[in-house]
């Protein structure tokens, strides 16, 4: 079988965007979306990628870095397959192999954007970077000596600025970024020129990125590669849904990628966009699996195939949810459709159980700011969501310890409960409780919730109804009456 390589070629264009990570997430999302720009908008750019820890990879160079990206997922109801040969990628450079090469590149008159994805570990400041190391060692180090580069050869131009477009998923990365940078300018006190280039002429945004993207498909890598017709050791596997949103209204004049295949929007209000995300997608997720595992689901696909499940998520999520997020309903209620797509994606088996990891915190953070403006908006406890708490005490409940996890049991099938080991323990002390008395345990520890939950009117009450009438009936049972009742 030929390589990819043998049969597409790369095109050249002028590099405008340089990009800080070789990694899946930002092959399938970033380069896929640059690369359909190029065809379908007249964008016009290539990327140079820098790999930004020793060890550039060989498979790159060995195929031109060329490579696919093999969409699979739904789309308007319907399975949607999409095999797309990227070829935007112009260069790879290690940062450490081809130092000279990446700072070479500060003098490119074509540069416009920096992208970055080096793990939410990588926008750090570390005092022991120096300006005469190649490279220093943190991202941003690299990043200030790069622009403190630029800086000098076009001479503090300001039309040679560049956009910076991070995507690590960190609070505030454009802004951490930025911190970063003007630490590094401060510890080696670099012109104050440069620092007011750095403000007027260059921009750090922050960014909120959301695609799944599963990397290469490793088990049916060679069945794929058949199909194609060709070798790739850079097969790259996402969903369809992408969103970029970019937190600064003056990149969008700068960067028009915005294509029929890749959503990227442009708002002075990020957190707005943050907010849907977690309420709907994260909080739909959180609200619905523990529950649902218990009723006998193990993966998210067939809990959207099942008719009481199903119900639960779609009463909760446009009846309690939906109507909370501090954005036009219409947009809210689009990017939940979109949401429900993505769970129905016949190409990925989520599992119940990898989502379950640390469900308090992540019920404090994407349920109950719901469940609060919920309560606030109609004067009653959301159904839903309200149910939501007590499938998380049931699912929690049990006095049998494992290895750095306790042991609950769903019929006579054991499973792993994982959190904190604080939290962890304290219910398995309380787990023996009565359901009223567990209840109230677990409701009053404000530093699980951040704040005492048996003071919300009611609340205890009906949690602890809930688990009653779960152990009573079984939870299939107890979620099928719930759907039955307005």
């Amino acid at each position: 079988m030929k390589k990819i390589n043998e049969l597409y070629q790369r095109t050249s264009r002028p590099i405008k965007v340089m990009q800080f990570g070789e990694g899946n997430f930002l092959r399938a999302f970033v380069d896929y979306g640059i690369d359909v720009a190029n065809e379908e908008l007249g964008f016009n750019s290539n990327v140079a990628v820098i790999v930004p820890l020793p060890g550039k990879p060989d498979r790159f160079a060995n195929q031109d870095n060329i490579y696919t990206v093999c969409l699979r997922g739904q789309k308007d109801g319907k399975p949607y397959e999409e095999n797309r040969v990227v070829t935007c990628i112009e260069k790879v450079l290690g940062a450490y192999e081809d130092y000279d090469a990446f700072m070479e590149l500060a003098y490119l008159d074509t540069l416009e954007f920096v992208v970055s994805n080096t793990t939410e570990a990588g926008i750090v400041f570390e005092d022991g970077d120096k300006l005469e190391d190649c490279p220093p060692k943190t991202f941003p180090a690299k990043l200030t000596k790069f622009l403190y580069e630029r800086y000098k050869h076009f001479q503090g131009a300001d039309d040679k600025g560049l956009t910076m477009l991070p995507v690590e998923l960190i609070e505030k990365n454009g802004e951490n970024l930025k911190k970063c940078v003007f630490q590094y300018v401060e510890l080696w006190q670099l012109p104050d020129g440069f620092k007011s280039w750095l403000e007027q002429a260059c921009i750090f945004a922050g960014t909120l990125v959301d695609r799944i993207v599963t990397g290469y498909p490793r088990q049916e890598a060679a069945d794929m590669c058949r199909a194609l017709g060709y070798e790739d050791e850079l097969l790259d596997k996402a969903e369809p849904f992408g969103l970029w949103v970019i937190g600064d209204l003056r990149v969008a004049d700068k960067l028009k990628v915005a294509s029929s295949k890749w959503d990227v929007e442009f708002t002075d209000q990020l957190e707005t966009f943050k907010e849907r995300k977690v309420r709907i997608l994260n909080g739909a997720h959180t609200s619905m699996v523990l529950g649902a595992y218990l009723a006998g689901m193990d993966y998210v696909g067939q809990c959207m195939a099942d008719p009481a499940i199903r119900t639960q998520l779609e009463q909760s999520v446009f009846g309690e949810i939906v109507p909370t997020v501090h954005m036009p309903q219409e947009k809210a209620e689009s990017f939940a459709h979109a949401v429900f797509e993505r769970f129905e994606n016949p190409f990925v088996n989520h599992a119940l159980l990898s989502i379950s990891l640390n469900s308090i915190s992540k019920w404090r953070a994407r349920v109950l700011p719901s469940f609060k403006d919920s309560l606030a908006q109609k004067g009653k406890l959301p159904k839903w969501l309200t149910y939501s708490f007590a499938a998380l005490l049931a699912f929690y409940r049990t006095k049998q310890e494992g290895e750095h996890c306790l042991i609950g049991t769903r019929g006579d099938q054991p499973y792993e409960i994982h959190d904190d080991a604080e939290k962890l323990a304290f219910l398995r002390e309380h787990a023996g409780l009565s359901n009223g008395a567990y209840a109230q345990a677990v409701m009053s520890r404000s530093d699980f919730w951040g704040e005492d939950l048996t003071q919300i009117a009611g609340f205890a009450e009906a949690v602890t109804v809930h688990l009653d009438r779960m152990a009573e009936v079984g939870v299939k049972a107890h979620i099928e009456e719930l759907g039955r009742r307005v």
